[in-house]
């Protein structure tokens, strides 16, 4: 049994995506490609990547379900009722570290789950998991997708492209190294509208930028330097904001000189959204001591009622320099 269970590891960790899916994909009917909830560039885009690199190298069309952001709309389609029967279905979840946050849970009942992840490992649930500490999913998938040797289209890297830009901060986090440029100037050989795509993403509402004004008021910093401020649920609907929008007030916390860590707490359906910040400090234990997770730099946790909200930020000042 234990041979066994090593030579599956093994098999896991060392084939290229594409053969599990080559493999999967002939056993049953339906192929369904999942993000998580509250999705970002990289969930969309590399959920969206896979589905046009599926039709074109192995001519399915999987079923692609993810929740609504509009500002993401311009990168393609996807099934938002979540009405999905997941029986006799092969399953590929992206982006997403732990089998709560997915799009849609009932997921786990599917025969056959591949996750594609770029997380600290908490919660390896597919049947086959790729999991790499790479800047985005979207850079996981298109390194299989090269060395695989397959078609990469416009739309396709595009997809890809959304995903490590919006997810490594213009390539500027820590997260991003030699290979991250080599993928994506391999996706830009593809000859897709880089500047009309950036132009997309950064596109805002009046009513957006009226809230990044507003947000830069609301600024504080605790008596250790920790930086945080907390958005309500009046204000969200005061500014019309989603989710991805409210977690732009971030960038208006970012670089403050000798405040590395930023914190940005935001009602969101009855509890506190908490979204962790630093600038080369690990905090990814704040967010684990909340029952929450992700990655050494930028992670997440949800508290029950904002009385939570001091605690949070005294963990945080403790790795505070």
């Amino acid at each position: 049994f234990f041979l066994l269970f090593y030579i599956v590891c093994l098999y896991n960790l060392f084939m290229n995506l594409f053969d599990i899916i080559e493999i999967e994909i002939k056993k049953y009917p339906k192929t369904i490609i999942l993000g998580h909830i509250q999705p970002d560039g990289d969930c969309i885009g590399s959920s969206l990547a896979l589905k046009y690199l599926l039709a074109d190298n192995y001519q399915i069309e999987p079923i692609v379900v993810n929740q609504e952001i509009k500002q993401l709309e311009f990168l393609g389609t996807w099934n938002t009722d979540g009405k999905i029967d997941y029986s006799n279905s092969f399953v590929i979840v992206v982006d997403n570290s732990v089998r709560d946050r997915c799009a849609d849970k009932t997921f786990i009942t599917a025969p056959s789950i591949l996750k594609i992840d770029h997380h600290i490992v908490k919660d390896s649930y597919g049947h086959y998991n790729v999991e790499e500490l790479l800047s985005s999913c979207s850079e996981i998938i298109a390194s299989h997708a090269i060395e695989k040797g397959l078609k990469i289209s416009k739309d396709a890297a595009r997809c890809l492209y959304t995903g490590m830009v919006t997810d490594t901060g213009n390539f500027s986090y820590p997260n991003v190294n030699s290979k991250t440029l080599r993928v994506a100037s391999i996706l830009l050989d593809s000859n897709f509208d880089m500047p009309q795509l950036m132009s997309d993403i950064r596109r805002k509402s009046l009513s957006d930028v009226k809230f990044i004004a507003y947000a830069y008021s609301q600024i504080k910093i605790s008596e250790k330097g920790v930086v945080y401020m907390y958005i309500t649920q009046d204000i969200i609907d005061k500014y019309n904001l989603t989710p991805d929008m409210v977690s732009s007030a971030l960038s208006c916390m970012r670089d403050i000189d000798q405040h590395p860590i930023f914190i940005l707490f935001s009602d969101l359906d009855g509890k506190i959204r908490v979204e962790l910040r630093s600038e080369r400090i690990k905090i990814n234990q704040v967010a684990e001591h909340f029952s929450g997770g992700g990655h050494a730099y930028a992670c997440g946790a949800r508290l029950d009622d904002k009385s939570k909200i001091p605690l949070v930020i005294e963990e945080a000042e403790k790795y505070m320099p």
